[in-house]
Protein backbone atom coordinates (compact mmCIF):
# COMPACT_ATOMS: atom_id res chain seq x y z
CA UNK A 1 0.00 0.00 0.00
CA UNK A 2 0.93 3.46 -0.55
CA UNK A 3 3.32 5.34 2.01
CA UNK A 4 1.55 8.59 1.54
CA UNK A 5 -2.41 7.41 2.77
CA UNK A 6 -0.78 5.47 6.10
CA UNK A 7 0.86 9.13 6.84
CA UNK A 8 -2.03 10.82 6.63
CA UNK A 9 -4.42 8.78 7.98
CA UNK A 10 -1.73 8.60 11.44
CA UNK A 11 -1.78 12.68 11.01
CA UNK A 12 -4.91 13.13 11.34
CA UNK A 13 -5.85 9.92 14.20
CA UNK A 14 -3.18 11.47 16.46
CA UNK A 15 -4.53 15.20 16.01
CA UNK A 16 -8.21 14.16 16.87
CA UNK A 17 -7.12 12.65 19.96
CA UNK A 18 -4.98 15.64 20.43
CA UNK A 19 -7.81 18.23 20.07
CA UNK A 20 -10.23 16.34 22.03
CA UNK A 21 -8.27 15.23 25.49
CA UNK A 22 -5.41 17.17 26.83
CA UNK A 23 -7.38 20.19 27.90
CA UNK A 24 -10.52 17.70 29.06
CA UNK A 25 -9.87 17.36 32.22
CA UNK A 26 -9.29 21.17 32.70
CA UNK A 27 -12.56 22.05 31.44
CA UNK A 28 -14.42 19.46 33.51
CA UNK A 29 -12.83 21.00 36.61
CA UNK A 30 -13.43 24.33 35.19
CA UNK A 31 -17.35 23.14 34.78
CA UNK A 32 -17.33 22.19 38.47
CA UNK A 33 -16.65 18.51 38.04
CA UNK A 34 -14.61 16.86 41.01
CA UNK A 35 -11.33 15.54 40.99
CA UNK A 36 -12.56 12.02 41.59
CA UNK A 37 -14.99 12.34 39.05
CA UNK A 38 -12.99 13.68 36.70
CA UNK A 39 -10.73 10.89 36.75
CA UNK A 40 -13.45 8.29 36.77
CA UNK A 41 -14.76 9.91 33.64
CA UNK A 42 -10.93 9.40 32.04
CA UNK A 43 -10.71 5.45 32.94
CA UNK A 44 -13.61 5.15 30.83
CA UNK A 45 -10.68 5.73 27.99
CA UNK A 46 -8.35 3.21 28.62
CA UNK A 47 -11.17 0.47 29.73
CA UNK A 48 -13.11 1.02 26.43
CA UNK A 49 -9.22 -0.10 24.52
CA UNK A 50 -8.39 -2.49 26.89
CA UNK A 51 -11.65 -4.22 26.40
CA UNK A 52 -12.06 -3.71 22.66
CA UNK A 53 -8.87 -3.89 21.31
CA UNK A 54 -7.94 -7.25 21.45
CA UNK A 55 -11.46 -8.30 19.42
CA UNK A 56 -11.17 -5.79 16.91
CA UNK A 57 -7.72 -7.18 15.82
CA UNK A 58 -8.63 -10.65 16.26
CA UNK A 59 -10.93 -10.16 13.66
CA UNK A 60 -8.40 -8.18 11.63
CA UNK A 61 -6.17 -10.77 11.76
CA UNK A 62 -8.37 -14.10 11.46
CA UNK A 63 -10.27 -13.01 8.68
CA UNK A 64 -7.95 -10.72 7.16
CA UNK A 65 -10.26 -7.54 7.24
CA UNK A 66 -7.96 -4.52 8.13
CA UNK A 67 -9.28 -2.07 5.98
CA UNK A 68 -12.82 -3.44 6.69
CA UNK A 69 -12.15 -2.91 10.89
CA UNK A 70 -10.34 0.54 10.06
CA UNK A 71 -13.38 1.81 8.07
CA UNK A 72 -16.12 0.73 10.40
CA UNK A 73 -14.11 1.62 13.68
CA UNK A 74 -13.37 5.15 12.35
CA UNK A 75 -17.10 5.65 11.34
CA UNK A 76 -18.24 5.15 14.28
CA UNK A 77 -15.25 6.53 16.83
CA UNK A 78 -16.20 9.39 14.57
CA UNK A 79 -19.96 9.99 15.37
CA UNK A 80 -18.70 9.21 19.36
CA UNK A 81 -16.10 11.77 18.85
CA UNK A 82 -18.71 14.53 17.39
CA UNK A 83 -21.09 13.52 20.59
CA UNK A 84 -18.08 13.95 23.24
CA UNK A 85 -17.87 17.28 21.45
CA UNK A 86 -21.02 18.14 22.77
CA UNK A 87 -21.55 16.27 25.46
CA UNK A 88 -23.06 18.62 28.87
CA UNK A 89 -23.73 16.24 31.72
CA UNK A 90 -21.46 13.96 33.20
CA UNK A 91 -23.71 10.95 32.15
CA UNK A 92 -23.36 12.02 28.53
CA UNK A 93 -19.89 12.57 28.60
CA UNK A 94 -19.56 8.83 30.27
CA UNK A 95 -21.25 7.27 27.45
CA UNK A 96 -19.57 9.62 24.51
CA UNK A 97 -16.35 8.71 26.42
CA UNK A 98 -16.58 4.80 26.46
CA UNK A 99 -17.89 4.58 22.79
CA UNK A 100 -15.10 6.82 21.40
CA UNK A 101 -12.70 4.77 23.10
CA UNK A 102 -14.04 1.18 22.25
CA UNK A 103 -15.19 1.99 18.55
CA UNK A 104 -11.19 3.76 18.12
CA UNK A 105 -9.77 0.87 19.79
CA UNK A 106 -8.43 -0.83 16.97
CA UNK A 107 -7.08 1.92 14.74
CA UNK A 108 -3.38 1.95 15.76
CA UNK A 109 -3.01 -1.78 15.82
CA UNK A 110 -4.17 -2.05 12.50
CA UNK A 111 -2.57 0.58 10.88
CA UNK A 112 0.88 -0.81 12.93
CA UNK A 113 0.12 -4.02 11.16
CA UNK A 114 -0.05 -2.27 7.88
CA UNK A 115 3.12 -0.49 8.02
CA UNK A 116 5.11 -3.39 9.43
CA UNK A 117 3.17 -5.89 6.28
CA UNK A 118 4.48 -3.12 4.41
CA UNK A 119 7.87 -2.46 5.45
CA UNK A 120 8.44 -6.77 5.22
CA UNK A 121 7.08 -6.72 1.90
CA UNK A 122 9.20 -4.16 0.74
CA UNK A 123 12.63 -5.60 1.90
CA UNK A 124 12.37 -2.59 4.52
CA UNK A 125 14.06 -3.55 8.40
CA UNK A 126 11.14 -3.05 10.91
CA UNK A 127 13.16 -0.51 12.33
CA UNK A 128 11.41 2.08 9.55
CA UNK A 129 8.60 1.94 11.13
CA UNK A 130 9.24 5.16 13.23
CA UNK A 131 9.98 6.80 9.79
CA UNK A 132 6.46 6.16 9.08
CA UNK A 133 4.58 6.99 12.56
CA UNK A 134 6.36 10.30 13.31
CA UNK A 135 3.61 11.50 11.10
CA UNK A 136 1.29 10.36 13.99
CA UNK A 137 3.48 13.02 16.14
CA UNK A 138 2.99 15.57 14.11
CA UNK A 139 -0.53 15.31 13.65
CA UNK A 140 -0.64 14.89 17.86
CA UNK A 141 1.59 18.19 17.61
CA UNK A 142 -0.63 19.82 15.91
CA UNK A 143 -4.02 19.15 17.34
CA UNK A 144 -2.87 20.09 20.41
CA UNK A 145 -1.86 23.62 18.91
CA UNK A 146 -5.03 24.11 17.23
CA UNK A 147 -7.00 23.34 20.09
CA UNK A 148 -5.17 25.97 22.47
CA UNK A 149 -5.36 28.70 19.82
CA UNK A 150 -8.85 27.86 19.23
CA UNK A 151 -10.05 28.07 22.68
CA UNK A 152 -7.64 31.59 22.90
CA UNK A 153 -9.59 33.28 20.05
CA UNK A 154 -13.03 31.74 21.05
CA UNK A 155 -13.65 29.97 18.39
CA UNK A 156 -15.97 26.78 18.61
CA UNK A 157 -13.45 24.79 20.59
CA UNK A 158 -14.93 21.63 18.62
CA UNK A 159 -13.89 22.53 15.14
CA UNK A 160 -10.22 21.03 14.94
CA UNK A 161 -11.62 17.67 16.22
CA UNK A 162 -14.34 17.80 14.12
CA UNK A 163 -12.43 18.12 10.77
CA UNK A 164 -9.90 15.70 12.17
CA UNK A 165 -12.75 12.87 13.09
CA UNK A 166 -14.15 13.39 9.74
CA UNK A 167 -11.09 13.64 7.53
CA UNK A 168 -9.37 10.18 9.27
CA UNK A 169 -12.96 8.54 8.06
CA UNK A 170 -13.27 9.57 4.35
CA UNK A 171 -9.59 8.67 4.03
CA UNK A 172 -10.30 5.36 5.46
CA UNK A 173 -11.51 4.32 2.42
CA UNK A 174 -8.10 4.73 0.53
CA UNK A 175 -7.42 1.26 2.79
CA UNK A 176 -8.38 -2.45 0.85
CA UNK A 177 -11.41 -4.26 2.03
CA UNK A 178 -9.48 -7.74 3.30
CA UNK A 179 -6.43 -9.32 2.28
CA UNK A 180 -5.83 -12.17 0.68
CA UNK A 181 -5.75 -15.50 2.06
CA UNK A 182 -8.28 -17.60 3.89
CA UNK A 183 -8.93 -17.68 7.87
CA UNK A 184 -5.79 -17.51 9.55
CA UNK A 185 -5.08 -19.66 12.76
CA UNK A 186 -4.92 -16.99 15.61
CA UNK A 187 -5.23 -18.46 18.63
CA UNK A 188 -2.46 -20.35 18.61
CA UNK A 189 0.04 -18.18 17.04
CA UNK A 190 -1.26 -15.55 20.42
CA UNK A 191 -0.98 -18.80 23.02
CA UNK A 192 2.85 -18.73 21.56
CA UNK A 193 3.40 -15.23 21.99
CA UNK A 194 1.81 -14.68 25.66
CA UNK A 195 4.46 -17.89 26.73
CA UNK A 196 7.69 -16.22 25.68
CA UNK A 197 9.89 -15.09 28.59
CA UNK A 198 10.08 -11.23 26.99
CA UNK A 199 5.82 -10.92 27.05
CA UNK A 200 5.94 -10.49 31.14
CA UNK A 201 8.31 -7.81 31.56
CA UNK A 202 7.58 -6.18 28.41
CA UNK A 203 4.16 -5.34 29.20
CA UNK A 204 4.89 -4.92 32.98
CA UNK A 205 7.32 -1.97 31.68
CA UNK A 206 5.06 -0.83 28.95
CA UNK A 207 2.09 -0.46 31.29
CA UNK A 208 3.42 1.33 34.40
CA UNK A 209 5.56 3.65 31.94
CA UNK A 210 1.96 4.34 30.25
CA UNK A 211 0.20 5.09 33.20
CA UNK A 212 2.70 7.86 34.05
CA UNK A 213 2.41 9.40 30.49
CA UNK A 214 -1.61 8.51 30.33
CA UNK A 215 -1.77 10.48 33.19
CA UNK A 216 0.46 13.27 32.20
CA UNK A 217 -1.14 13.55 28.89
CA UNK A 218 -4.83 13.99 30.94
CA UNK A 219 -3.27 16.11 34.37
CA UNK A 220 -0.60 18.71 33.14
CA UNK A 221 -3.17 20.74 32.05
CA UNK A 222 -4.72 21.06 35.44
CA UNK A 223 -0.97 21.29 37.56
CA UNK A 224 0.10 24.27 35.16
CA UNK A 225 -3.81 25.76 35.67
CA UNK A 226 -3.25 25.59 39.07
CA UNK A 227 -0.18 27.40 39.16
CA UNK A 228 -2.20 30.21 37.62
CA UNK A 229 -0.33 29.68 34.48
CA UNK A 230 -2.26 29.79 31.28
CA UNK A 231 -3.47 26.91 28.73
CA UNK A 232 -0.51 28.54 26.29
CA UNK A 233 2.04 27.06 28.73
CA UNK A 234 0.86 23.69 28.00
CA UNK A 235 0.77 23.99 24.34
CA UNK A 236 4.51 24.89 24.24
CA UNK A 237 5.35 21.79 26.42
CA UNK A 238 3.31 19.62 23.92
CA UNK A 239 5.36 21.08 21.24
CA UNK A 240 8.74 21.10 22.34
CA UNK A 241 8.29 17.22 24.09
CA UNK A 242 6.27 15.89 20.44
CA UNK A 243 8.88 17.97 18.41
CA UNK A 244 11.71 16.05 19.79
CA UNK A 245 9.37 12.66 20.00
CA UNK A 246 9.11 13.48 15.99
CA UNK A 247 13.10 13.87 15.69
CA UNK A 248 13.56 10.92 17.84
CA UNK A 249 11.51 8.48 15.18
CA UNK A 250 13.03 9.83 12.75
CA UNK A 251 16.34 8.87 13.65
CA UNK A 252 14.74 5.92 15.40
CA UNK A 253 16.27 2.87 13.29
CA UNK A 254 20.16 3.50 13.94
CA UNK A 255 18.83 3.85 17.76
CA UNK A 256 17.51 0.55 17.85
CA UNK A 257 20.09 -1.59 15.82
CA UNK A 258 22.51 -0.02 18.06
CA UNK A 259 20.36 -0.73 21.63
CA UNK A 260 17.85 -3.09 21.12
CA UNK A 261 14.85 -2.46 21.48
CA UNK A 262 14.82 -3.08 25.48
CA UNK A 263 17.33 -1.17 25.93
CA UNK A 264 15.86 1.81 24.54
CA UNK A 265 12.59 0.82 26.53
CA UNK A 266 14.98 1.07 29.71
CA UNK A 267 16.47 4.55 28.57
CA UNK A 268 12.79 5.86 28.21
CA UNK A 269 11.47 4.67 31.59
CA UNK A 270 14.71 6.29 33.27
CA UNK A 271 13.84 9.84 31.81
CA UNK A 272 10.71 9.86 33.98
CA UNK A 273 13.03 10.25 37.12
CA UNK A 274 14.12 13.35 36.44
CA UNK A 275 10.99 14.62 34.05
CA UNK A 276 8.41 14.09 37.20
CA UNK A 277 10.25 14.98 39.76
CA UNK A 278 11.03 18.17 38.07
CA UNK A 279 7.68 18.91 37.13
CA UNK A 280 6.53 18.68 40.77
CA UNK A 281 8.72 20.84 42.14
CA UNK A 282 9.13 23.63 39.43
CA UNK A 283 6.80 26.93 38.97
CA UNK A 284 8.82 28.67 36.74
CA UNK A 285 6.66 28.23 33.45
CA UNK A 286 10.10 28.38 31.41
CA UNK A 287 11.84 25.63 32.97
CA UNK A 288 8.34 23.88 33.31
CA UNK A 289 8.25 23.97 29.27
CA UNK A 290 12.10 23.06 28.73
CA UNK A 291 11.92 19.58 30.87
CA UNK A 292 9.26 18.88 28.84
CA UNK A 293 11.73 18.00 26.25
CA UNK A 294 12.67 14.65 28.04
CA UNK A 295 9.55 13.40 26.36
CA UNK A 296 10.91 13.13 23.53
CA UNK A 297 12.77 10.13 24.78
CA UNK A 298 10.83 9.36 27.19
CA UNK A 299 7.37 8.63 24.33
CA UNK A 300 9.40 8.14 21.28
CA UNK A 301 12.05 5.47 22.16
CA UNK A 302 9.58 3.54 24.97
CA UNK A 303 6.97 3.27 21.21
CA UNK A 304 9.63 2.15 19.00
CA UNK A 305 10.66 -0.04 21.72
CA UNK A 306 7.46 -1.93 22.67
CA UNK A 307 5.85 -1.91 18.51
CA UNK A 308 9.64 -3.23 17.31
CA UNK A 309 9.87 -6.12 20.21
CA UNK A 310 6.29 -7.11 20.00
CA UNK A 311 6.72 -7.55 16.09
CA UNK A 312 9.60 -9.21 16.79
CA UNK A 313 8.03 -11.76 18.77
CA UNK A 314 4.99 -12.14 17.04
CA UNK A 315 4.58 -14.48 13.77
CA UNK A 316 3.37 -12.10 10.66
CA UNK A 317 -0.21 -13.55 10.54
CA UNK A 318 -1.03 -11.93 14.11
CA UNK A 319 0.62 -8.71 13.54
CA UNK A 320 -2.44 -6.79 14.38
CA UNK A 321 -3.28 -8.59 17.41
CA UNK A 322 0.07 -8.64 18.97
CA UNK A 323 -0.02 -4.72 18.62
CA UNK A 324 -3.41 -4.47 20.12
CA UNK A 325 -1.58 -6.76 23.37
CA UNK A 326 0.60 -4.02 23.11
CA UNK A 327 -1.81 -1.18 23.19
CA UNK A 328 -4.08 -3.23 25.40
CA UNK A 329 -0.94 -3.32 28.18
CA UNK A 330 -0.23 0.41 27.78
CA UNK A 331 -2.84 2.53 27.25
CA UNK A 332 -5.28 0.03 28.38
CA UNK A 333 -4.35 -1.35 31.75
CA UNK A 334 -1.72 1.22 32.50
CA UNK A 335 -3.75 4.11 31.64
CA UNK A 336 -6.89 2.99 33.49
CA UNK A 337 -4.78 2.19 36.72
CA UNK A 338 -3.35 5.78 35.79
CA UNK A 339 -6.68 7.44 35.45
CA UNK A 340 -7.95 5.94 38.82
CA UNK A 341 -5.08 6.58 40.69
CA UNK A 342 -4.51 9.81 39.75
CA UNK A 343 -8.11 11.16 40.26
CA UNK A 344 -7.67 10.09 43.53
CA UNK A 345 -4.20 11.58 43.89
CA UNK A 346 -5.83 15.33 42.10
CA UNK A 347 -8.63 15.25 45.70
CA UNK A 348 -5.68 13.78 48.63
CA UNK A 349 -2.66 15.31 47.39
CA UNK A 350 -2.95 17.79 44.55
CA UNK A 351 -1.47 18.38 41.35
CA UNK A 352 1.99 18.43 42.93
CA UNK A 353 1.43 14.95 44.78
CA UNK A 354 0.18 13.13 41.30
CA UNK A 355 4.11 13.71 39.64
CA UNK A 356 5.63 12.68 42.71
CA UNK A 357 3.66 9.65 42.51
CA UNK A 358 4.47 9.18 38.90
CA UNK A 359 8.14 9.52 39.87
CA UNK A 360 8.12 6.56 42.41
CA UNK A 361 5.80 4.55 39.16
CA UNK A 362 8.89 5.72 36.89
CA UNK A 363 11.05 3.76 39.33
CA UNK A 364 9.22 0.51 38.96
CA UNK A 365 9.18 0.57 35.16
CA UNK A 366 13.03 1.05 35.20
CA UNK A 367 13.34 -1.75 37.23
CA UNK A 368 10.68 -4.00 35.18
CA UNK A 369 12.20 -2.62 31.75
CA UNK A 370 15.93 -3.66 33.27
CA UNK A 371 13.98 -7.39 33.73
CA UNK A 372 13.48 -7.44 29.95
CA UNK A 373 17.17 -6.45 29.25
CA UNK A 374 18.28 -9.30 31.11
CA UNK A 375 15.71 -11.93 29.24
CA UNK A 376 16.93 -10.86 26.17
CA UNK A 377 20.58 -10.73 26.93
CA UNK A 378 20.01 -14.47 28.54
CA UNK A 379 18.08 -15.73 25.04
CA UNK A 380 20.85 -14.59 22.99
CA UNK A 381 23.82 -16.16 24.82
Amino acid sequence: MPRAPLRLFYFLQLASIASLLPLLAGRLEAAGVSGLTVGGLLALLPLGRLLAAPLWAAVADRYRLGGAVLRVSTGLSAVAGLALCRAESVPALAVALFVFSATRAPIGSVLDAFVLDGLRAAGRPATDYGRIRLWGSCGFLAGVYLASEVEALSLPRHIVSDVTLVGGFLLSFAFPWRGEGGPAPVLPALRELVGERFFVPLLLAGGLHALSMSVYDTFYSLHIQSLGLGPRVVGLSVALGVGLEVLLMAAGRPLLERLGPARCLLLATLTGLPRWALTASLTDPVWLVAVQALHGIGFGAFWLAGVQRMSRGARPEIAASAQSLWAAGTYGVGALVGAVVAGWARSELGSTGIFWMLTVVSGLASLAALWLVRVDESDAA
